[in-house]
C-alpha cells in the first residue's frame, strides 16, 4: 500500500505504508533481519519448515506481503523501527505481568489479615 504525500517544494510523493497485526511484528521481530533479501528468504523457508496447513497459508501470505509491499529502499530503517516499538511491547507486557501478579499477592495478603 502507498500513501500520496506532498513534500516542502509542492510535488507529490507516495509513501509506503505496511500495515501489520502484532502476529506478524512478532514473526518479523524473531526472523527478520535488517537485509530485505534475507528476511524475504527467511520467511519462506519458515513456511516450507511449517507443518500446519492454516500456519503455512497465514506465513505464506506474510511472506507475499514483505516481498510485494516491502522495499529494499526503506527495510532496514523498517526493521530498526520494529525491534524498537517490540522491544517496548515486550518490556510492557512484562511490566504488566509483574503489576498483576503484586496485585493478587496484595489481595491474599489482606484476606489474610481480616
Amino acid at each position: 500500500m502507498s500513501k500520496r504525500m506532498e513534500n516542502a517544494a509542492g510535488t507529490a510523493e507516495t509513501e509506503a505504508v505496511m500495515k501489520l497485526d502484532i502476529r506478524e511484528k512478532k514473526v518479523l521481530y524473531v526472523y527478520g533481519c535488517p537485509d530485505y533479501h534475507n528476511t524475504v528468504t527467511r520467511l519462506k523457508w519458515l513456511v516450507s519448515l511449517t507443518v500446519d496447513q492454516e500456519a503455512k497459508r497465514w506465513l505464506l501470505a506474510l511472506a507475499r506481503k514483505m516481498e510485494t509491499e516491502g522495499s529494499k529502499d526503506w527495510h532496514s530503517c523498517f526493521y530498526h523501527h520494529l525491534r524498537m516499538e517490540m522491544g517496548g511491547y515486550f518490556r510492557a507486557k512484562k511490566f504488566m505481568k509483574a503489576v498483576e501478579s503484586s496485585t493478587n499477592r496484595e489481595e491474599d495478603m489482606y484476606e489474610e489479615a481480616v
